[in-house]
């Protein structure tokens, strides 16, 4: 029983040392835990429009792909069986082993993942100003943009203040 006292001692001590710390700074670690948020938000938000974009960029391109493919695969001026039966394989090849949507998934999803990154500097440039050590002041100011930078997108994006009615998604 005395250990369980000791060790409740110690964490009620840690916890009022915490407070203590935490207690007259509430903006400057407000700050900096909306910066964090907001970066992670940016980066995870290009990843998934980076991924979306590198899904329709490959179906757009292998569907056009595919279809030139089978069009020059029908297409048999000669009268030649071998060369049929070669156009066929050839076409049976490149329907099942496609090198190019490796290609066409990288460049979707970096254009996708760039335009909202790129899209979304502003924001993320503050929430680094918002992690700069020994600099209270700038982290207070930039937390406080980012704040306001977050309210405004949640009154018009989410809510759909002063959208007009075709605007709004619901």
């Amino acid at each position: 029983m005395a250990s369980i006292k000791a060790v409740a001692s110690k964490v009620a001590t840690g916890v009022a040392t915490g407070v203590k710390k935490f207690y007259g700074k509430p903006m400057s670690v407000t700050s900096k835990v909306l910066g964090v948020a907001t970066a992670a938000a940016v980066v995870y938000d290009s990843h998934i429009n980076g991924r979306e974009r590198a899904y329709a960029m490959d179906e757009i391109k292998s569907a056009d792909t595919f279809y030139n493919q089978y069009k020059q695969y029908m297409s048999s001026e000669k009268d030649s069986a071998t060369i049929c039966k070669m156009k066929k394989w050839w076409f049976d090849v490149q329907r099942n082993f496609p090198l190019d949507n490796i290609a066409y998934k990288t460049g979707g999803y970096l254009s996708g993942f760039g335009r909202t990154f790129t899209r979304e500097l502003p924001a993320l440039a503050l929430s680094a100003l918002t992690l700069i050590p020994k600099n209270k002041t700038v982290n207070k100011v930039a937390g406080t943009f980012l704040a306001l930078n977050g309210l405004q997108t949640f009154l018009t994006d989410v809510m759909g203040v002063g959208a007009t009615k075709s605007e709004r998604n619901y």
